[in-house]
């Protein structure tokens, strides 16, 4: 039987020579040897859905970098990009148009709370920010937080004139960046809570390209489908740089429900699709066979949080004629990683694969040193698309990154064959549908109410999003109840993203540790799980992965 892992991870060489090329390098040249197939599907500020030939996305973004330009923007230079996926050709066409002329692109979380985007403002420090009227009061006020601790306030620009019809010519020859300029700063949250920003060049930007779309055989008849947010590395990094390389179409979903997904597959005529595990089960429990034909899928991935074996089970019921694809990378690296290909799920399922073509995996020890297969330590990561580190952050580098290598802080191990076994989160982040979660952020949320003596936060299982949040509380004598867990979700929606708001508080009279006083998370686990088995007939939360309850 021919092994198809070995397929895609050969891929790479079948593909076009990219390297050295900046990212306007590459859409200069898929402009000019595939100008009239599709490159882009996506929402526009006036609420349709466009689509964009690699031509038109090519001039598209030209005139982006000229009004850029025309504002006072040079290169170096950073544009912030707020916006939903509802703006998403906004989004694209401004990211392509800073990077045209050496502008840094900067996505921003637009569920972040105020005080989350004034951390990111002021660390980055962009030019100008792109945006829309509609909900702009986070920022508005994540502005006006960075503003009042002495920083300069950024340029706004209202997303609505970036696609506007122009012939424009660059006033200012667009010299190209050149491969190693940096491209873009891309947040990503650590074991402090603070989000850093991830630097990513147009090299590596590129090489994450080659690399994950190369191990998921994207093809140039392919059209791809995924509902990435852009503030995401998935949407600009892993979907369009992948697509880019490759020559293939991107269809990015706006904020639309799980019917709306289905029917875009068949409009679209989309071939590969891509998500995390929740979103695949709730197109599962969606599908009717007779509203979405979806025979013309070939491919689905899944990457992002852990699938579970049961629905890899059902979509391949559902869908028998589709691969299954699963890879598994993080920002700093790209995010590129390792590749589980459908036809190894049998003897392989449970792991998330072996390393792409271009990449190395180890498992290293607490000193560095590379454990054999079979043992447990710290997944490591090396090859062309890792980050070149953490902006304005040496120490957090220093820590992380080794040249072209990464300690991704998970925990995982080899087996003989070179398959990587996920173990746990080093770092504690809670995986919620794909977004991660700094544990200790929510706790030092927790812990800025007066009632609150001990907190923790941990990771529950999920039936749709693989994890939620959860918070085991110490109150002060006589405050804990239904009244303090509600007040403590207010507080953290304040402060945090609302995806990281607790949704399940349990109080305790006191939190168990170690020896050396740690507390001791996986006791917690198994205390919330006894919790949750015994309030299942009286609990108030929601089963359907959207709701905030306590």
């Amino acid at each position: 039987m021919t092994d198809k892992n070995t397929q895609y991870q050969g891929r790479l060489a079948d593909q076009v020579d990219h390297d050295g090329l900046s990212v306007p390098a590459l859409m200069e040249l898929q402009a000019r040897t595939r100008g009239d197939a599709l490159a882009l599907s996506a929402m526009t500020c006036g609420a349709e859905r466009r689509r964009l030939t690699y031509a038109e996305l090519n001039a598209a973004s030209r005139r982006a970098a000229t009004r850029f330009q025309d504002m006072g923007m040079q290169p170096g230079d950073r544009l912030g990009i707020y916006l939903t996926n509802d703006w998403a050709l906004e989004c694209f066409v401004a990211a392509l148009g800073a990077l045209r002329f050496g502008a840094v692109v900067v996505p921003l979380n637009t569920r972040s709370s105020a005080a989350e985007l004034s951390h990111a403002i002021a660390l980055t420090a962009p030019f100008a920010i792109l945006s829309n009227a509609d909900g702009r009061a986070p920022l508005d006020a994540a502005v006006a937080l960075t503003k009042a601790q002495g920083a300069i306030s950024p340029v706004s620009i209202d997303a609505g004139h970036i696609t506007e019809p122009g012939d424009e010519q660059p006033q200012i020859p667009l010299d190209d960046p050149g491969a190693d300029a940096l491209g873009c700063l891309l947040f990503t949250s650590g074991t402090t809570g603070k989000a850093k920003a991830v630097m990513h060049s147009h090299r590596t930007m590129i090489a994450t390209g080659h690399c994950s779309g190369g191990a998921l055989g994207l093809r140039s008849d392919d059209v791809y489908q995924g509902a990435f947010p852009f503030f995401t590395s998935s949407a600009l990094n892993l979907a369009g740089m992948s697509c880019w390389v490759a020559g293939a179409g991107l269809v990015i979903e706006g904020q639309i429900d799980t019917g709306a997904r289905l029917d875009l597959i068949r409009s679209e005529g989309t071939r590969f699709y891509h998500g995390v595990p929740s979103i695949l089960n709730f197109m599962i429990q969606a599908h009717d066979t007779a509203r979405h034909d979806l025979r013309g899928l070939r491919v689905i991935a899944n990457g992002g949080a852990t699938m579970p074996g049961e629905l890899t089970e059902r979509i391949a019921r559902t869908w028998p004629w589709v691969d299954q694809v699963q890879i598994y990378g993080m920002t700093e690296s790209g995010p590129a990683g390792t590749v589980l290909p459908s036809d190894r799920l049998a003897e392989k399922g449970g792991s998330v694969g072996r390393a792409m073509a271009g990449l190395n995996v180890e498992i290293l020890d607490d000193a560095g040193h590379p454990l054999p297969a079979g043992t447990m330590g710290e997944i490591a990561l090396t090859g062309a698309p890792v980050a070149l580190g953490y902006y304005r952050n040496a120490a957090a580098t220093a820590a992380a990154f080794d040249g072209r290598r990464i300690r991704t802080g998970d925990v995982g191990q080899l087996d003989r064959d070179g398959f990587l076994w996920f173990g746990d989160r080093k770092k504690d982040l809670i995986n919620r549908g794909g977004l991660k979660i700094a544990s200790v952020a929510v706790e030092n949320a927790l812990y800025r109410h007066p009632d609150v003596l001990e907190a923790a936060v941990i990771a529950v299982p999920h039936p749709h999003l693989g994890e939620d949040v959860a918070a085991i509380v110490t109150a002060r004598p006589g405050r804990a109840g239904d009244a303090l867990a509600v007040a403590l979700q207010d507080m953290c929606r304040e402060e945090l993203a609302d995806y990281a708001v607790p949704r399940r508080i349990l109080f305790r009279e006191s939190l168990p540790r170690n020896p050396m006083g740690k507390i001791l998370k996986a006791d917690l686990r198994r205390i919330m799980a006894d919790e949750v088995a015994a309030r299942d007939a009286t609990d108030r939360v929601k089963d359907d992965g959207e709701e905030d309850c306590t």
